[in-house]
């Protein structure tokens, strides 16, 4: 029987199928070990991927290698374009998928990865070397798998337990085993676990709701995919439904307020606040009547649909109350009702920003085991977790993903610095530098980095290269092209609602102007090249927000030079004189490696960074 692998996998969820998908295409035999196989990549919460913040790891994750993306746009049903509003930072993608068929694609691409195996089974036990680093896996019924490398992606399955009103019975996800014994194996290797909790909505069958009295929203007319690899296209058919809860759904709730365990005035472990249950929802704000609730497809093959904004851990009588309340749903039959989970999972300050375990060498931790929520948070710790465990094997350094440079990195910052109290979600607001780390450029940004791992081929990265001079070989040229004064485009600026030209001005001058596009200068530019969208969408991007990024830019290089000023390990901050006590405390738990990570260590002030630097830059 095949035992020994460079690098073995626990979980086979989101986070699971990204870091055994990046080992296995950096050439290292890679074991994924799932508790079922049928359910891998499996969408027990919503059936969507994307939205603000999260759109833009998707993107991240493609630019590494990853397969969210890919599977993605095989399984979409419905896609929007979301923050149009608002500038191009924080503008992504969100695109509802045919659940089923997600977990069913995701599976087929893993079992064509040559150097990739599946088996199902627990594991129960993380095996060490007498150095203490890490050995292999054990799973139940006594079989060991040994591997240099383990990345656990348990999900919320560390002693799970469901709970729907006053029932409650142990659980991974409903209908699946929980995970106890990983669970305790964790502790008695000396990692510090906590406690979470987060809820799912009712299901809906299709056939008995009253779309008729809701607002109705397709999918957007433009061509639009996740991967960089997908030809874009147009998606019709489908469609997804807004209703609002009203005042007699909200007095329900509060009668009901006692019966929801996973309230957070009432739970023992931390809700989430940022997704929060319809019960937190109506308790937290007790003004507001109407909560907007969307009736979202499930799938083509399927009546099944999911009510996005119930979520609840309320019992299943006062489900059926609640959803037959809402203005569409009188008469809507559920299919399933919703549940609350209660998970342990690993404070993540425990961790090295590579993802491996500081005191557990070859130890990787990835996904909601590390206090996250969602998908694509899953998926873009998978992914850096298995790069940096198949870097470990091969001896060679991690890669680091910076705070400037992914939405990735900003959430492995966050989680390793400041910790969690309750589930992490990403959002746009969370990153400090998004004019440079925006949803349309993550392949420029990150796929150097892919490719020097290994799990991105040659051929992708020389087609991304050459857009890449395209884009600064188009802006240097809209920079020096004049454009003279003609009524023909006179007449376009004062449709535009903009003054006339006077003189000549140069082509990146007029595009800078909010209203301007690439394509209204094209009869006043002939000798244009031919370029792709976006090529063209990189080009306007860069020149109408120029002035904003060179100030971000500015701050980028201040940010720099305080992450360039490294820590050495095993420093002593208690040595350090001025230092206010809780920083050294902090300081000494978290173990920053460098001083901009230490500056955003919670509890430690400007005033103790200048007394570290100081006291760096005399040991120098």
């Amino acid at each position: 029987m095949p035992r020994v692998y460079d690098v073995i996998v626990v979980g086979g969820g989101h986070a699971g199928c990204e870091a055994a998908s990046a080992a296995a295409k950096m050439g290292l035999r890679t074991l994924l070990v799932t508790m079922s196989i049928h359910h891998i990549a499996l969408m027990p919460c919503n059936p969507a991927i994307g939205g603000p913040g999260k759109g833009h790891v998707v993107r991240e994750v493609d630019a590494l290698g990853g397969l969210m993306a890919r599977v993605t746009d095989e399984c979409t049903i419905h896609i929007k374009r979301v923050n149009t509003g608002k500038g191009p930072a924080v503008q992504t993608l969100r695109a509802q998928t045919k659940r089923d068929l997600y977990s069913l694609t995701m599976r087929r691409y893993l079992e064509a990865l040559p150097n990739l195996f599946l088996f199902e089974g627990e594991v129960e036990d993380i095996l060490l070397e007498s150095n203490g680093s890490v050995k292999g896996v054990r799973v139940k019924h006594g079989t060991e798998f040994l591997a240099k490398a383990v990345v656990v992606c348990a999900g919320t399955f560390l002693n799970g337990v469901i709970r729907i009103g006053e029932l409650s019975y142990p659980a991974g996800r409903r209908g699946e085993f929980p995970a106890q014994a990983l669970s305790q194996a964790l502790r008695r290797l000396g990692l510090q676990l906590g406690r979470l909790n987060t809820c799912t909505p009712p299901r809906l069958d299709r056939r008995t709701v009253d779309f008729s009295s809701m607002e109705e929203q397709k999918s957007d007319e433009e061509p639009l995919c996740f991967s960089y690899d997908t030809p874009p296209r147009v998606y019709e058919g489908q469609s997804v439904f807004i209703t609002r809860t009203t005042k007699t759904t909200c007095d329900i709730i509060r009668a009901n307020f006692h019966r929801s365990p996973l309230l957070y005035t009432i739970s023992e472990s931390s809700p989430v606040r940022e997704c929060p249950s319809i019960e937190d929802k109506v308790y937290r704000f007790p003004e507001k009547d109407q909560h907007l609730i969307f009736i979202e497809p499930e799938g083509e093959d399927t009546n099944e649909v999911y009510a996005q904004g119930i979520f609840t851990s309320l019992p299943e009588d006062v489900q059926w109350m609640v959803v037959r309340s809402i203005p569409g749903l009188e008469n809507a039959h559920i299919v399933r009702p919703g549940y609350g989970i209660e998970y342990d999972y690993v404070l993540p300050t425990q961790l090295y920003p590579s993802l491996e375990c500081k005191h557990i060498p070859g130890l990787f931790l990835a996904g909601q085991i590390n206090g996250t929520s969602g998908y694509e948070e899953a998926a873009g710790q998978g992914i850096l977790a298995g790069i940096n465990a198949g870097r470990y094997v091969q001896g060679k350094p991690p890669l680091i993903l910076r705070r400037d440079e992914s939405y990735i990195g900003v959430m492995v910052d966050d989680l390793v610095t400041k910790g969690v109290t309750e589930p992490y979600r990403l959002r746009t607001g969370k990153v400090e530098y998004r004019l440079f780390v925006r949803h349309d450029n993550a392949h420029y940004r990150l796929s150097r980095y892919a490719y020097e791992v290994g799990t991105i081929p040659r051929e992708r990265y020389a087609r991304i290269l050459e857009e890449k001079r395209q884009i600064e070989e188009e802006i240097e040229r809209l920079h020096h092209l004049t454009i003279a004064p003609t009524p023909e485009l006179n007449a376009l600026l004062e449709k535009k609602g903009m003054p006339p030209l006077r003189e000549s001005v140069k082509a990146a001058s007029l595009l800078a102007r909010p209203s301007i596009t690439y394509g209204d200068l094209a009869p006043f530019d002939p000798s244009r090249p031919s370029l792709p969208p976006r090529v063209i969408e990189e080009v306007e991007i860069e020149i109408k927000y120029k002035g904003y990024m060179d100030r971000q830019r500015r701050q980028i290089e201040e940010f720099r030079k305080l992450e360039s000023k490294i820590i050495p390990p095993g420093f002593d901050f208690s040595k350090v004189r001025g230092l206010s006590r809780e920083a050294q405390e902090r300081l000494t738990k978290v173990r920053p490696g460098t001083l901009g990570q230490a500056a955003r260590v919670p509890g430690v002030t400007p005033s103790d960074i200048m007394v570290l630097l100081a006291h760096l830059s005399q040991e120098r």
